[in-house]
This record gives structure tokens, sequence and C-alpha cells, in this order.
């Protein structure tokens, strides 16, 4: 197995304001026709290939140009646990906040991303743009409540997204490359992992 990316990933707030709330009725509507993932390292590997032994080359790379194929205009789903270091909570007052999520899956080693890294910092870390998510919090929560799961990292996310190409950056100082797929991220929703219920949800 691939070792976890061992990196802190960097990223570049929006600039452009917060939409509006999505509902979870939006969220579903994307999601239904989207086909279901058990776990993301397994099709993340196959996606990107590593083929390296001499004698399985070309099998390996006619399995990987398959499964680009394969994926080609088709939409995913899957959910992704312990994701709280992903999302970063702001309760911005008259019962809104706003949820900044790095959109840099680790999926064993190899990253889903909405889009392509398109530079690093001096120390080679790959820069994503943060995804803000806003919502209101339901009548009568406090922002302490509110807070809870971030605090006990119990956040989990779903996300809908369309693969579009794998990407690979070489990691500054070291020997390897840091890689992914750049997908498209079409909804995404975050849950309090202790409920299952949904704290907030984005459609793009």
């Amino acid at each position: 197995m691939r070792a976890l990316l061992s990196f802190a990933v960097l990223a570049i707030a929006a600039a452009a304001p917060a939409p509006a709330p999505a509902r979870a009725a939006d969220f579903d509507a994307v999601a239904r026709s989207a086909e279901r993932l058990d776990a993301l390292e397994p099709f993340l590997v196959r996606y990107v290939g590593h083929c390296v032994d001499v004698y399985e080359r070309r099998t390996c790379e006619a399995n990987v140009a398959a499964t680009r194929r394969s994926a080609d205009g088709k939409t995913f789903a899957v959910r992704v646990q312990d994701a709280a270091p992903l999302v970063k909570p702001e309760v911005r007052g008259d019962g809104r906040f706003l949820l900044l999520l790095t959109p840099f899956v680790d999926g064993g080693g190899v990253a889903l991303t909405h889009g392509a890294p398109l530079r690093q910092d001096a120390q080679g870390h790959p820069l994503v743009g943060l995804l803000p998510i806003p919502g209101t919090l339901p009548d009568g929560t406090m922002e302490m409540e509110f807070e809870s799961p971030f605090r006990t990292g119990a956040i989990e996310l779903e996300i809908v997204f369309r693969p579009e190409k794998p990407w690979k950056l070489k990691r500054k100082g070291e020997a390897g490359s840091y890689e992914g797929v750049a997908a498209r991220f079409l909804a995404v929703r975050v849950l309090d992992a202790r409920t299952g219920a949904p704290i907030a949800t984005k459609v793009f």
C-alpha cells in the first residue's frame, strides 16, 4: 500500500463571494445518476497507474488506458471519512456560517482534487483553491454546538465528481512526485459523522 500523503496542502482562498446555500434535494438530484464507489483509493490507483515493471508495463498501461476510457464523462459518488482536516468552519453571525473546503482528498498516496494544482509553494507543496460552502444554523443551535463535530473530528464528506485527467508535480528537495486525479466536483455534502446528519451542501 502506498504511503499516505504526509504533507500540508496549502490552499488559496476563493475570491468570489459564496453563493446561496444548496438544498439537500439538489445534492440528491446530482448524486442519483452517479456511480457509487465503496472506497476512493482503488479508483484513483487504477486511474493514475504506476507501470514500472518492465515485463508487465504494456499490460499495465493498457489497463490504465481502459480505466480512463471507461470513466470518461461518467460521474462518481464517494463518502470520505475523517474529513475534518479538510473543512474549516466560520460562523458569520445572523445565523449564517461558511465552511471552507480544501478540495484535496488523499486516497492512499494519490489525491482527488477539484481541478489540478497549478503551482507549488517554495517548499513544493501543491496549491489548491478553497471551496466556500455557505449555510444557515438550524433554529436554536448555538455556535459551540455547531462547532462540536469539527472540534472532535467527527466530519465526513460526500462528493459527487467527474474525473478529468491525472496530474503530477515533482517534489522539491526529495525524490518522487505528488500525484492525483483532477476532477470537477459537481456536489459536496458535509456530514456530522456522529449522526449522519447533513451540515451543509453545495452543488456546483
